[in-house]
């Protein structure tokens, strides 16, 4: 055989293994991520619903219908990235694709101002809010790397509560959005998170929060 052949063939190899192996990872981060969420939602109440999104490699929903204070209802949505084929996982992962976590909230009490924040990868407020509403938010003063945006009437407790959140929950935080339409809250953020922080932790810093502001 010649040189082509012989780097068809080790090509050949080479993606199979990582497929099998790639696939292996996936199943294990899955499965892992699944029980993160599972001990941290045991805080927020103790009737959680679950399914796989497909398998235990792709990601999972797992949902809390009826929470405790300070939130009506919780859902939580993780998705992995796509690793099996490399090819296909190069060009992704490159483009930015990556293990997320999406949090979304209904809360008991309704928060009186918009809050949106952007993390390091969403700095821009052009990627925050619609370019024909940037003129009704107003900055506020943020955790280094973060981007606070206020709609409305100032509420210093939830502020102080958000700027408290950010400072524990790290870049990991994409893009949050608070306000008055429900689901009330919505949490985009990076898994990578989960590998250095107890759930426990992150839900209850959350919640704390959420249940700072008085009535």
């Amino acid at each position: 055989m010649n040189l082509g052949q012989w780097f068809v063939i080790g090509l050949s190899a080479l993606l199979v293994v990582w497929y099998f192996g790639a696939s292996m990872f996936n199943r294990r981060r899955g499965m892992a991520t699944y029980q993160w969420l599972r001990r941290g939602l045991e805080q927020v109440g103790d009737k959680i619903e679950g399914q796989w999104l497909g398998s235990s490699g792709t990601g999972a929903k797992l949902a809390i219908p009826r929470a405790e204070k300070p939130f009506r209802k919780l859902q939580t949505i993780y998705v992995l990235e796509t690793r099996e084929i490399l090819p296909y996982w190069i060009l992704t992962h490159l483009s930015g694709k990556r293990d997320k976590l999406t949090i979304t909230a209904t809360l008991r009490k309704i928060p009186k101002a918009k809050l949106v924040v952007g993390g390091k990868n969403q700095r821009k407020n052009t990627e925050l809010v619609p370019e024909n509403q940037k003129q009704a938010f107003e900055n506020l003063p943020a955790p280094e790397g973060f981007v606070i945006l206020r709609q409305g009437s100032a509420d210093p407790d939830y502020e102080q509560g958000l700027r408290e959140f950010l400072d524990q929950a790290g870049e990991s935080i994409e893009r949050i959005s608070l306000g008055a339409k429900s689901p009330h809250l919505e949490i985009n953020m990076l898994l990578n998170y989960l590998e250095t922080t107890p759930p426990v932790l992150f839900f209850s810093s959350l919640s704390s929060w959420l249940d700072g502001p008085s009535e």
